[in-house]
């Protein structure tokens, strides 16, 4: 059983953001433009995701950088919101090395997906009703779910191709165009405003969270005899094989989800580390973009690790299985990016930071 955003009845188009501020070292400067940023989303958003970059155990002096996810359930609400003064002044103001970022989705419901393992809030599920579905266990389930929520911005007999694709993936009749994704990414600052203007058709944002609330010692022991190893081989490889994968961008945080956010909002500390707030329900982060959706979905049918961490989780936690009633939440939510979708800007932000890469296309 999976369950599965209700949007049925509306013609959604739903405003997701990425925001994002870098801090090698976190200034009074930088926190202001952290806290500036969290108050000024929190306004209008109907939901504030607070992330940071994850240490992978590695000792640090603290995060390097703070991400917020939000969420809109009306692109028109956010277009007001960005139009309005403070946010025009915000930005506006900002330095040339500030390392403050946006990634801005607007998309209709036929290209937006959301599913979660339980009935738990997280993410866009926290702000519309789920609904029970069966559909789930076989590859192309996504590709399924988009067709099921139709509409008039979306073309229903649309491949969702993209016409780029990289090296590794070229036939030799190849038609599309080649994109090389650099296996590493620079960390110099670039100063000033990086926008992406034209980004191709078809690019796909997936973000993918692991929520461990409270779990029992022996879920926790199952998790990691079973699933972690698979599941790090499987980062590991996204990460580090774009080309293969057709992975633009890819980031792996942590997060936290208070549940009275209106504390939140009057107490945010912007230099908090959340891997210390041990009164947080801890949750772990993907976020991605690949070239298209055929990319995505061949990334996980054919990489071994993957394909077993996905076995894994169908027999622990499907019927008759060792945690069949176990209370680890997974959610995935995705998004079909047409290129009038996206609007990005980077300002003194790490030449590797998100999709900058494509500002060079």
């Amino acid at each position: 059983m999976v369950y599965l955003l209700d949007t049925d009845g509306k013609d959604y188009v739903f405003t997701y953001g990425i925001f994002g501020v870098q801090h090698e070292e976190l200034t009074s400067e930088k926190a202001t433009s952290i806290s500036t940023l969290y108050k000024l989303l929190s306004s209008s958003a109907n939901r504030v995701d607070h992330l940071q970059d994850e240490s992978h155990g590695l000792p640090r002096q603290g995060p390097k950088s703070t991400t917020f996810v939000a969420y809109w359930l009306s692109s028109a609400d956010y277009e007001s919101w960005k139009e309005s003064s403070p946010v025009k002044e915000f930005w506006a103001s900002l330095p040339a090395d500030a390392g403050v970022w946006r990634e801005v989705m607007s998309v209709p419901k036929s290209r937006f997906m959301f599913a979660s393992t339980l009935p738990v809030a997280s993410a866009m599920g926290t702000l519309l009703p789920l609904k029970q579905s069966s559909d789930e266990g076989y590859w192309g389930v996504y590709r399924h779910r988009l067709s099921e929520t139709p509409d008039s911005h979306t073309d229903p007999s649309d491949t969702f191709t993209s016409a780029y694709t990289t090296p590794t993936k070229a036939k030799p009749d190849e038609t599309r165009k080649i994109i090389d994704i650099p296996s590493t990414r620079s960390t110099k600052v670039r100063l000033g405003r990086v926008t992406i203007s034209n980004p191709p058709d078809n690019l796909v944002f997936v973000r993918e969270g692991q929520r461990h609330p409270h779990i029992p010692p022996a879920e926790t022991a199952a998790w990691i005899e079973h699933i972690s190893p698979h599941a790090q081989s499987w980062i590991s490889h996204i990460d580090t094989e774009r080309n293969k994968n057709g992975v633009v961008a890819f980031t792996t945080h942590i997060g936290h989800e208070n549940p009275k956010p209106e504390v939140v909002n009057e107490e945010f500390d912007p230099k908090a580390d959340l891997e210390l707030n041990t009164e947080a329900v801890a949750e772990a982060n993907q976020l991605a973009y690949f070239i298209d959706l055929a990319h995505f979905e061949q990334a996980g049918r054919s990489y071994k690790a993957h394909v077993q961490m996905r076995n894994k989780l169908f027999s622990l936690y499907g019927p008759g299985g060792q945690l069949e009633k176990g209370k680890t939440v997974l959610f995935v939510e995705l998004c079909v990016l047409k290129s009038k979708d996206l609007d990005a800007e980077y300002i003194g932000c790490a030449e590797g930071t998100g999709l900058m890469y494509l500002a060079d296309l």
